[in-house]
């Protein structure tokens, strides 16, 4: 039978829903894409980002060399409008001066000063009055390194190179002719200060985070350059400013614009966009290797659900089926009994009991024998009616069960399943001849249980068995009386030997010569409450068909022994004590052991006790049963063979098994001397023991004429109530006190 694998095996477990290396390696380079391409795109923005600042730069740098040069030319436009005004005046003294530059230092902030010098460079004049210009010879330097010593003879306006000052400022110096009659009276000079109006205009033109450097391309004079990378900047060549002077400006990038400029948005967004992907990616991956994993489980679940659906009906039909011949069993023999008894139609079961099943098995083996039960059920099915249910319910008996069938038909067709096997069977080149013995039980009444019914078959076909002659026996109320019988009878043994309600009797056995008591037999009797004594036959027959021969023979060993220890404590107990031990007792192994220790327990010489074996003790299980009787004798226990004559191999039980004495069957004796047939028997008996040096004990003893003839034909021993019937203890006793008396004072 298949079995069922565990769920767990089949559904793929969490592990195997992971990502495959492919799967992850086209999730890297989709990712390493996005982010070539998201870098790329930055590389451009920023590109594009700082030539757009350049150029805002640029722009910005040209609107302050623009406002450099302009302011330049308004101040070199009112040097020479003020030269022209005091060229008009004719004449120049402090009035005029002080009329013509009035409020100059408020509408020009830029000029440090305006003066007036004659033509020997005399200064004459200043405004503001506290301006104080440096002579001309004075250690100015003039970038890039050259000094003025004298002016010359100006006709028109000139301009000075750019001069630095030891304190740092920076300014240019503006000098203007002024004629009178057509010849020079003298100049108009001013002092400009380039670095307050190129910072001035810096603060009106540029953004907080943008610098402005002068510089003669060399070193700067105003501002520094920047000393860190990523500074963008634009410097442009000063032409209004005599020399080689560049005019720089330079910005910081700002924190924000760092972080929030389009090209670290794009960047961070390209970031952003590949773990949204990477993401997706991941979980569309998981996803579809859950759905396939899924699409797996389901199959395999539907894979399964169908095994076990298979493996369930498998089991079903193993339940309810004979695996051998696939027949139904008892239990669905049962259930279609439940169901047909629930309708009011006749239900007719048959019990078909194969005869010597087991010898065939022991003889041939169990292939054979399994074979020979195929074989069979075979046949019953080719002489049953399409609708009757062959059902096998144990190893050597088949059930039939057929609705709607009378009585006379049912018996009809017991018949023709008896006949069907009258044929022998060829089976792996053996001929073996079987036969069965059926019961029939009918339904008799509306409330028959299916269980009742398959036990009053079974009733009948072991009633069937026991007649033997005949081979079909409908059940009927008799058996089931008896069976009741026997269920009370065994009830109350059981009860009895559980409340020690049996009793152990004794039967003297006689010397036929001196009519004194040799020996006695013990005998297990009980009186029911009903007053009547049950035999010991019945007793004996009863526990061994209701398991309880063990517990009882037990009993009888034990009593027996001590009662017969107690008759030798007190000296007046027989030679021998014999005990009838049953074949079912051989059954277990320990039965020489209880016996040997119950002597020992009990004191009592081997010698002077005595085994009665039956006939089944030498024809099951001899190996066993030798083996028990050998370690008896070992012993020193005696054996004797009862009931001597009924079986069918008597004699070689004799030459076989280490007997000592043989006790010729009580139907030998009864018709004595009428019989001439048990008469020869009995000398035929006699004659074998005495040449195998065998004790004869004839049983059942009832006439003094057969007393007479016995001991004519040489039999010494003999037992019966001629004699004595079964006595208590006490009683015997008494007898052998008695007996002992006599032979102390004989009767004259």
């Amino acid at each position: 039978m298949p079995s069922i694998p565990p769920l767990s095996e089949n559904i793929t477990t969490a592990d195997s829903n992971a990502p495959r290396f492919l799967s992850l390696l086209g999730i890297v380079v989709v990712c390493v894409v996005i982010l070539i391409s998201t870098f790329t795109l930055y590389k451009s923005a920023l590109s594009r980002q700082i030539d757009l600042q350049n150029q805002m730069l640029s722009v910005e740098v040209n609107r302050v060399q623009r406002a450099i040069e302009v302011n330049l030319q308004k101040e070199a436009y009112f040097l020479v409008w003020l030269a022209n005004n005091l060229q008009n005046k004719g004449e120049i003294n402090e009035n005029t001066w002080q009329t013509a530059t009035t409020g100059i230092e408020r509408t020009f902030p830029f000029f440090s000063g305006v003066y007036w010098q004659d033509q020997d460079q005399k200064v004459l004049y200043t405004t503001p009055a506290y301006f104080v210009p440096k002579p001309m010879e004075s250690a100015w330097q003039i970038a890039p390194s050259v000094r003025f010593t004298s002016i010359p003879v100006l006709s028109k306006l000139s301009t000075s190179d750019v001069r630095v000052a030891p304190n740092g400022a920076i300014s240019i110096e503006m000098l203007h002719p002024v004629f009178f009659d057509g010849r020079v009276a003298g100049y108009l000079g001013a002092s400009y200060n380039i670095k307050q109006m190129i910072e001035a205009i810096s603060v009106e033109f540029l953004r907080p985070e943008q610098q402005l450097v002068l510089s003669d391309g060399v070193s700067p004079f105003i501002g520094e350059l920047p000393d860190f990378s990523g500074a963008m900047l634009n410097t442009v060549e000063l032409s209004s400013l005599n020399g080689q002077w560049q005019l720089t400006v330079w910005q910081r990038p700002e924190s924000d614009q760092v972080y929030f400029s389009l090209p670290m948005l794009i960047f961070l967004a390209g970031l952003v966009v590949t773990i949204l992907v990477a993401i997706s990616l991941y979980l569309l991956e998981v996803n579809i290797i859950g759905r396939r994993a899924e699409s797996k489980t389901v199959y395999k679940l539907k894979k399964e659900i169908i095994q076990r659906r298979e493996v369930e009906a498998q089991l079903q039909f193993t339940a309810n089926h004979d695996p051998q011949t696939h027949l139904p069993n008892r239990f669905a023999l049962q259930t279609y009994l439940d169901r047909a008894l629930c309708s009011e139609q006749d239900i007719v079961l048959m019990c078909l009991s194969l005869d010597k099943l087991r010898e065939i098995n022991d003889m041939y083996g169990h292939v054979v024998a399994d074979q020979l039960v195929f074989e069979a059920a075979k046949r019953f099915k080719t002489v049953l009616p399409p609708h009757a249910i062959l059902a096998r319910t144990s190893h050597d008996q088949f059930m039939v069960a057929c609705a709607g069938m009378s009585q006379l038909e049912a018996e009809m067709q017991a018949n023709q399943l008896r006949m069907c096997l009258e044929e022998e069977f060829y089976i792996e080149d053996n001929d073996i001849l079987t036969s069965c013995a059926i019961g029939i039980a009918y339904r008799y009444s509306n409330d028959l249980r299916a269980e009742n019914m398959v036990r009053h078959a079974d009733t009948a076909a072991n009633k069937a068995r026991a007649l033997g002659n005949r081979k079909v026996v409908a059940y009927n109320q008799t058996m089931q009386d008896q069976l009741n019988h026997k269920k009370e009878l065994e009830r109350a043994i059981r009860k009895a030997i559980n409340n020690d309600e049996l009793e152990l009797y004794f039967q003297p056995q006689v010397d036929l010569r001196t009519r004194q008591i040799v020996g006695v037999e013990a005998l297990v009797r009980w009186e029911a409450k009903s007053g009547a004594a049950i035999s010991t036959d019945i007793i004996i027959k009863t526990a061994e068909e209701t398991g309880l021969m063990q517990r009882l023979g037990h009993w009888v060993v034990d009593t027996a022994l001590k009662h017969y220890s107690h008759m030798l404590d007190e000296r007046c107990a027989p030679k021998c004590i014999a005990i009838n031990v049953s074949g079912h007792e051989f059954q277990d192994g320990y039965l020489a052991d209880y016996v040997i220790r119950s002597v020992t327990r009990y004191d009592i010489p081997p010698s002077r006790v005595q085994i009665e074996l039956t006939e089944q003790v030498f024809i099951e299980n001899l190996e066993r049963n030798q083996h028990i009787l050998n370690r008896l004798t070992t012993s020193g226990i005696s054996l004797a063979i009862d009931d001597f004559g009924t079986g069918y191999s008597s004699l070689a039980y004799l030459k076989h098994f280490p007997v000592n004495t043989v006790k010729i069957d009580r139907g030998f004796i009864k018709d004595l001397p009428q019989s001439k047939d048990d008469l020869v028997i009995c000398q035929a008996v006699v004659s074998m023991a005495n040449l195998l040096q065998l004790k004869v004990v004839a049983e059942g003893v009832e006439t003094i004429d057969q007393q007479e003839l016995l001991r004519n034909i040489g039999c010494n021993f003999a037992q019966g109530h001629y004699y004595y019937a079964p006595m208590t203890a006490e009683q015997l006793m008494m007898e052998l006190k008695k007996q002992r008396a006599g032979r102390l004072y004989p009767a004259s």
